[in-house]
């Protein structure tokens, strides 16, 4: 993966637990629960850098949509949310960016119905977490544990 153009595109670092995921991992859905974008620059569907201009595109003309992430803005705005996934149920996964040290920034769990959550988590934890337990409201119901890649660019 080329993390400078990726990191080009979308103006920040990223943190390096999701770099270390990624290059794992790559793009795909934990327990059918949480899908993890893909450290892309293809505009499509499941990429960080298409994700992120896609959210802000609606902020900028959808003020409704904007609102929903209240009391934080979208990213680039300062400390603004820079999503990197998604829940089974409607929900996304940011970080709050905050601070200049990327490793720092913390999760932000959007629920369906608009409710936040911050986790002081690196990615992998996060989901390890809501594999095997739950983090607050978020859990894989049952016993299905795996990873299920989804699509390569590369």
């Amino acid at each position: 993966m080329n993390w400078g153009d990726v990191e080009s595109a979308l103006g920040t670092s990223l943190p390096a637990s999701y770099k270390s995921h990624s290059e794992m991992f790559g793009w795909g859905e934990f327990g059918n629960f949480i899908e993890v974008f893909s450290a892309s620059l293809e505009p499509e569907s499941g990429s960080i850098v298409g994700e992120c201009r896609r959210r802000q595109d609606w902020a900028d003309v959808d003020d409704e949509f904007a609102s929903m992430y209240a009391p934080f803005e979208l990213f680039p705005s300062p400390s603004g949310l820079l999503i990197w996934g998604a829940m089974e149920r409607g929900g996304s996964l940011f970080w709050e960016t905050s601070g200049e040290d990327p490793n720092k920034w913390p999760i932000v769990a959007v629920t369906e119905d608009d409710r936040k959550f911050s986790y002081q988590m690196e990615v992998s934890e996060f989901i390890f977490k809501c594999i095997s337990g739950g983090v607050g409201p978020f859990f894989v119901r049952g016993e299905v544990r795996s990873f299920t890649p989804i699509y390569s660019y590369e």
